[in-house]
C-alpha cells in the first residue's frame, strides 16, 4: 500500500515537473510577442488581432497548466502564519485536510461546471469573437479541464505523501509542503 502511494506521488510529481519546466519557455514567448505587438502598434501603426490574442492565450496556457507545478514546489500563494511553527504531524494533517476538503472538491466543481462549456465550444469549433482573431478557442477552453485534472492529481499526490509522512516515511517528510522551509521562492532559507 505505501509503495503504491509512493509510486503514485512520484509519478504525479514528475509529470507536473515535466509540464512546468516545459512551459517555462513559453513565458519568454509571451514577453517577446507582447513586445512585438507594442512595437508594431505604436511604432508602425500596424495591429493584428490574432497576435494580440496569441500572447494572452499563451499566458493562459502557462498559468493553467503550470499551476500544479507551483503546487508541487509549494510556490503557490498561501497564508503561512502558523504553518512553519507547527510540528510535522500537524502540518501534514492540515495539508491532507486542506487538500481533501478545499482543493480537490473545487477542482471537481470546476471541471463539472466547465465540461458543458468546453463541449459546446468543441461542438462548433469555436473561434475568436474578434474579426481576424485566433481560431481554436475550443482548445483554450479545454485548458480549464486540463487545469482541473493536473491540480486534482497534484492534490492527490500531496495526500499520498501526507499518508507516507504520517506512516513515518522520512523521505516524504523532506518534500514540499511537509518540510519546515517549503517554499521554492523562500529566499531567506
Amino acid at each position: 500500500m505505501l509503495n503504491a502511494l509512493r509510486a503514485f506521488a512520484t509519478f504525479v510529481d514528475r509529470l507536473n515537473e515535466q509540464i512546468g519546466r516545459s512551459l517555462a519557455v513559453l513565458v519568454w514567448a509571451v514577453a517577446f510577442i507582447c513586445a512585438v505587438v507594442v512595437v508594431m502598434r505604436y511604432g508602425f501603426h500596424v495591429s493584428f488581432t490574432w497576435m494580440q490574442e496569441l500572447y494572452v492565450w499563451i499566458h493562459a496556457v502557462v498559468f493553467l497548466a503550470a499551476a500544479s507545478y507551483a503546487m508541487l514546489l509549494n510556490a503557490h500563494v498561501r497564508v503561512d502564519i502558523l504553518h512553519s511553527k507547527w510540528s510535522l504531524r500537524t502540518r501534514t494533517i492540515v495539508e491532507i485536510i486542506g487538500a481533501l476538503i478545499f482543493t480537490l472538491p473545487w477542482m471537481f466543481v470546476l471541471a463539472w461546471l466547465a465540461w458543458p462549456f468546453v463541449v459546446d465550444s468543441w461542438s462548433i469549433w469555436e473561434g475568436s469573437s474578434q474579426p481576424n482573431g485566433m481560431p481554436g478557442v475550443f482548445l483554450l477552453r479545454t485548458m480549464l479541464l486540463v487545469f482541473s485534472a493536473l491540480m486534482a492529481l497534484q492534490c492527490l499526490a500531496i495526500v499520498a505523501r501526507g499518508i507516507l509522512v504520517l506512516a513515518g516515511d522520512r523521505a516524504a517528510a523532506q518534500t514540499p509542503p511537509f518540510a519546515p522551509t517549503t517554499s521554492a521562492l523562500d529566499l531567506t532559507a
